[in-house]
C-alpha cells in the first residue's frame, strides 16, 4: 500500500521524508516560488478552462452555425488541447464577442476568494513570488494589497518581490491575454524579459500547487519551464493528485527533473494535499525547546481544516453550464460554505487584510463624517469625470463620501489655496489618467507629487483611473493598483458606464477598507 507521500520518483518512505524535507528547507530560504494553477478558480465556482472550452464550442455553434467549425473547436477539446481550442474559438467568434465571453464566464466579481487561495495566502511571508496562469483576481485578492499583480512578464521578475506574475494575463485586458504557447513564446521574446524569467527558474526553488489532469497545456508549460531553467536547476515540486499521473506523464515529469508530491483522492477530496503542504511549511522545532505541557492549546494551523469536496449542480452558474466531472484540481473541495467549518474553528490567522474581520455594513453604518475624494484630472477629461462622479452618487447619497475637484471652488475663492487645501485633507485621491493629464505641468509636478508624498506617508490612498490609452507604467503612480482592474483605459471599453461601474466598485472596496482601518 502506498505510503501518505509516496513520491513517485521511489517506493521508500524515507525518501519520501526526504522530499518533503526539502520542500520545508525551500520554505525556509524565503526563495521559494509557488506556481498555482487553475484548481483555485474551480474551488471558487468558476469554470476550468475544459469547461469554458466545452461553453465555448456551444457559443460558436450559436453564433457561427458552420458545423465543420464547430467540429474543429470541439475535437481539440475532446483532444484536451485547451489552449489551440481557445484560439480556434477566438478565430471564429472574433476578438470582440470571444473577448466578451471570456471576461463574462470567468469574472469573480462578487466571490470570495476559496479557501485554498487563503491557505496559500497565509504563507506569503515565506514566499519569494507566486506565478499563476489563473487570469481572475481571487488571488490578488487573498494575498492582499501589499503583493503587487503584474500581468505582462517583464525584467522586474528579477529582482522584484511580493509579485504575482500573471501568466495568462489578466481578466479586464485582454489584450494581455496569453492562452497560446506561440503567445507566451512571443510574450518573453525580449532579451531581457527572458533572462530575468530564466534567473528566477534557474535560481529558486518551485511548487507547483492546483493542477490535475484537466490541465492540458501544464505539461508544455512544465516542458518551458524545464528549457529556462539551465542544466542545473533548483529543486521543483509538483503537488499533484496520484490519480492524475499516467504512467507516461509521470516519466517524462521525473525525467524532466521534477520531484512529484502525489497524494491520494478518497472519498474525492484533498485533504492529504493540505497534510502534505502543511507538514512542509511548518516550522522545524527547536532543539533547546521543551515540549508543551498537557495543558497547553496545541499550535493552530495555518490551513483550513479539512472540509467536504464541491459539487458543482448544473444551476449553481449563472452561465447555466453543464454538470461535469470536475478534474482533479487542488481543491475544488476547499470552496464549501463557511458553514462547514467544524464548531469552534478560528481562521483569523489564515485571512489577510481585511479578510481576516468582518466587513462593515457600509449601506446601513456609514463613517461618522464623509470621506473626501479629490479628483486630480485635466481639464480635457471633464466629461470622463463627470460621468465617474455620477457612478459615485450612491456612496455620496449615504455620506460616505464627499467629492471634491476644482469645480466645487465658489466665487472669490483662491483657486490655488483651495486646491492645496484639499489635496493635504482628502483621504482618497483619484488621479484621472490620460495623456492630457501626463503633458499638465500642474497635474504631473504638483498634484500627483504631492498625493504620491501622502500616500507614501500613509496619510491617503492615492488610486490611479485609466481614462484613455497613455505610457502610464513608468511613472510614479505606476507601482499602485489602478482602476478599471487590470488598467484598461475606459476608453477602450464598448459601454463606458460598465467601466465606470467597475471603477466605482474599487472604490467602494477602498473607502471601505479606509473606515474600517483609517490612516
Amino acid at each position: 500500500m502506498p505510503t501518505l507521500m509516496d513520491n513517485a520518483n521511489t517506493t521508500s518512505a524515507a525518501v519520501d521524508a526526504a522530499v518533503i524535507e526539502e520542500l520545508r528547507a525551500a520554505f525556509e530560504s524565503g526563495e521559494l516560488v509557488l506556481f498555482v494553477g487553475g484548481g483555485i478558480s474551480a474551488a471558487a465556482g468558476l469554470p476550468t478552462w475544459r469547461q469554458l472550452v466545452d461553453l465555448l464550442v456551444e457559443r460558436v455553434r450559436d453564433q457561427v452555425g458552420d458545423e465543420l467549425v464547430v467540429a474543429e473547436v470541439a475535437e481539440l477539446a475532446r483532444s484536451q488541447r485547451h489552449s489551440e481550442a481557445l484560439a480556434a474559438a477566438e478565430h471564429a467568434l472574433g476578438p470582440a464577442e470571444f473577448n466578451t465571453f471570456v471576461e463574462d464566464a470567468l469574472d469573480d466579481e462578487g466571490l470570495e476568494p476559496p479557501r485554498i487561495a487563503i491557505a496559500l495566502a497565509a504563507l506569503r511571508d515565506r514566499l519569494r513570488a507566486v506565478l499563476t496562469t489563473n487570469i481572475n483576481h481571487l488571488l490578488e485578492r487573498a494575498f492582499g494589497a501589499d503583493w503587487e499583480p503584474l500581468w505582462r512578464i517583464t525584467d522586474e521578475v528579477a529582482w522584484r518581490r511580493r509579485i504575482i506574475v500573471k501568466m495568462h494575463g489578466t481578466l479586464k485586458d485582454p489584450s494581455s491575454w496569453v492562452f497560446t504557447r506561440e503567445r507566451f513564446h512571443k510574450a518573453i521574446a525580449a532579451p531581457a524579459v527572458r533572462s530575468a524569467l530564466t534567473t528566477v527558474l534557474s535560481t529558486c526553488p518551485m511548487l507547483f500547487v492546483g493542477f490535475g489532469r484537466a490541465d492540458g497545456n501544464l505539461d508544455e508549460m512544465l516542458s518551458d519551464i524545464h528549457a529556462l531553467s539551465g542544466s542545473s536547476p533548483p529543486p521543483r515540486f509538483v503537488l499533484v493528485p496520484r490519480a492524475s499521473l499516467t504512467p507516461y506523464r509521470r516519466t517524462m515529469l521525473v525525467d524532466m527533473g521534477f520531484q512529484l508530491l502525489p497524494y491520494d483522492t478518497p472519498d474525492g477530496s484533498h485533504d492529504e494535499a493540505l497534510a502534505i503542504l502543511e507538514r512542509a511549511s511548518a516550522a522545524r522545532p527547536r532543539a533547546s525547546s521543551p515540549p508543551p505541557a498537557a495543558s497547553t492549546h496545541a499550535r493552530r494551523s495555518i490551513l483550513p481544516p479539512p472540509i467536504p469536496d464541491l459539487e458543482l449542480p448544473p444551476s449553481s452558474s449563472p452561465l447555466g453550464f453543464p454538470a461535469y466531472d470536475l478534474p482533479l484540481d487542488l481543491p475544488p473541495g476547499f470552496a464549501s460554505d463557511l458553514s462547514s467549518e467544524p464548531a469552534g474553528y478560528d481562521d483569523t490567522v489564515t485571512a489577510p487584510g481585511a479578510l481576516d474581520a468582518a466587513r462593515r455594513d457600509l449601506a446601513s453604518e456609514p463613517p461618522a463624517s464623509p470621506i473626501e475624494v479629490f479628483f486630480s484630472y485635466s481639464e480635457s477629461n471633464r466629461e470622463l469625470r463627470d460621468k465617474l462622479e455620477t457612478h459615485l452618487a450612491i456612496l455620496k447619497r449615504k455620506g460616505v463620501i464627499r467629492g471634491w475637484h476644482d469645480g466645487e471652488i465658489g466665487a472669490g475663492e483662491e483657486r490655488d489655496r483651495a486646491l492645496a487645501e484639499h489635496l493635504e485633507t482628502a483621504k482618497v485621491i483619484l488621479l484621472l489618467i490620460s495623456a492630457d493629464f501626463l503633458a499638465s505641468d500642474f497635474c504631473y509636478d504638483v498634484e500627483m507629487q504631492k498625493a504620491i508624498e501622502r500616500h507614501e506617508r500613509g496619510e491617503a490612498r492615492v488610486i490611479p483611473v485609466i481614462l484613455d490609452a497613455c505610457d502610464w507604467e513608468g511613472a510614479p503612480f505606476g507601482k499602485l493598483a489602478s482602476l478599471p482592474r487590470g488598467g484598461r483605459p475606459v476608453t477602450s471599453w464598448v459601454n463606458q458606464s460598465e467601466a465606470f461601474t467597475d471603477i466605482a466598485k474599487g472604490i467602494r472596496k477602498q473607502v471601505e477598507q479606509l473606515t474600517q482601518n483609517p490612516p
